[in-house]
């Protein structure tokens, strides 16, 4: 019973999280493009964070590692235009910091960090489309009532 219990928790609190993202961004009717990027990186911390269970030391040591490995992913990407050697680059990356994530969170949490930025990446692209369907909607909605009328 105490993993259903856990398990539930995991899962209301996964639901509040990006609840409060979708109110966030649905606030913002004209973000500015760094706030939005700001936002959106914080909510990825505090994901990152709660499923690895990091303990104050261990974030300490955590996330300046992780902010530089994210830089270099994201330069890879940026900088390279075919699909394949992107993908190598982002492989490379992650080999190059393996060492550094298991000295401080061990191999067990740091494949979990690596599956946690996935997971993260697809609940926010799924958070997106609800939000561009729910527009396309209120759009159709508002049009149907201007040609209605």
């Amino acid at each position: 019973m105490p993993l259903i219990n856990t398990h539930m928790k995991k899962i209301y609190l996964l639901a509040l999280f990006f609840a409060s993202f979708a109110q966030i961004h649905a606030q913002e009717t004209t973000p500015e493009p760094e706030k939005k990027h700001q936002d959106i990186e914080a909510l990825k911390v505090a994901f990152i964070s709660r499923e690895l269970d990091l303990t104050p030391e261990e974030a300490q040591k955590f996330w300046p590692i992780f902010n530089q490995y994210t830089k270099e992913v994201n330069t890879a990407i940026a900088n390279k235009k075919e699909v394949l050697d992107r993908d190598e680059e982002v492989l490379n990356i992650r080999k190059r910091y393996k060492e550094q994530f298991t000295k401080v969170i061990g191999q067990q949490r740091m494949n979990k960090m690596y599956g946690a930025e996935g997971k993260f990446r697809q609940v926010l692209i799924n958070v997106i489309k609800r939000q561009k369907n729910r527009q396309l909607q209120n759009g159709t909605r508002q049009g149907i009532r201007r040609n209605g009328q």
